[in-house]
């Protein structure tokens, strides 16, 4: 298998409290990394595609916080947030991740993003503080609505580069 080859792969050890991803894009690093960032592209991937996005902001600093808001076509909202912790465009991306329904188990997610023949691979890891946190984001729908987004991604990135 090359990377170009490589769909959304989700790694959920059973001993530890993470979610693991992979994933290529046939991007450079600097387009996807803005994708990941960015309000204007984040409001047009991010989520499964029955949600609607109403609210997308991110201040883009360190200490700066991001938002974002996802209406089901029932009118339920999923509301998710939280802080960058580091930006090192485009390589890395370190930042907060809480789900307004369980503000209590905030997680915090690393994105690498690097440079590979033919594109970009991103790798995520996702540490929550306990199992049972790591757990009941998975049962949450999280590995379809993150499989979706990232077709999206993956959809944006392609639009952009023909544009």
């Amino acid at each position: 298998m090359t990377m170009a080859d490589l769909t959304t792969e989700i790694e959920i050890p059973a001993d530890e409290p993470v979610i693991n991803v992979r994933r290529f894009f046939k991007a450079p690093p600097e387009l996807v990394y803005k994708a990941l960032t960015e309000p204007e592209y984040l409001r047009r991937w991010w989520g499964p595609r029955q949600l609607e996005i109403t609210e997308c902001e991110a201040d883009l600093r360190v200490g700066g916080s991001w938002r974002v808001v996802h209406r089901a076509p029932d009118g339920t909202e999923f509301v998710f947030g939280g802080m960058f912790l580091e930006l090192d465009p485009p390589h890395k991306r370190v930042g907060t991740f809480r789900w307004e329904g369980a503000p209590e188990h905030e997680a915090v997610e690393t994105f690498e993003v690097a440079a590979v023949e033919g594109g970009t691979l991103v790798t995520s890891c996702m540490r929550h503080d306990s199992l049972e946190a790591r757990d009941m984001h998975v049962a949450n729908g999280m590995e379809y609505g993150l499989k979706d987004s990232y077709e999206r991604l993956d959809e944006l990135v392609a639009a952009e580069q023909s544009a």
